[in-house]
């Protein structure tokens, strides 16, 4: 229960901050730059504490607060799948390419580069 808790805490912390991140940036209404910021910097953290969990020595609970919450709420595969598909409906068919693709590739990269 206690573990839940945690998760939950880490995961409140992590959507508050992406939520937050996407009123500030994404704004003109075309790319929207708050998610893939969160993506990108959420693979990038998730990667470089997966490349360091032995050498940090962090507690159980703080991994689970850090990897599972925070990442967990602060990185979203739905409100980026969502904002794919309403680029596709508006039209901007170049612009759902470039943000879904990049934000893809650039989360996977960012994740790559600080695990090894």
């Amino acid at each position: 229960m206690i573990s839940s808790i945690i998760v939950f805490m880490g995961g409140m912390l992590g959507a508050i901050l992406r939520y937050e991140l996407s009123r500030w940036l994404n704004k003109d209404g075309r790319i929207p730059w708050g998610t893939a910021l969160a993506n990108i910097s959420g693979g990038l953290l998730l990667g470089y504490l997966i490349g360091v969990q032995g050498s940090l020595n962090l507690p159980d609970w703080a991994w689970l607060l850090i990897t599972v919450g925070f990442c967990g709420g602060y990185t979203t595969f739905s409100t980026f799948s969502y904002e794919v598909m309403t680029l596709m409906k508006k039209r901007a068919y170049i612009a759902a390419f470039i943000y879904g693709m990049g934000s893809t590739l650039l989360t996977i990269l960012g994740a790559a580069l600080l695990l090894y």
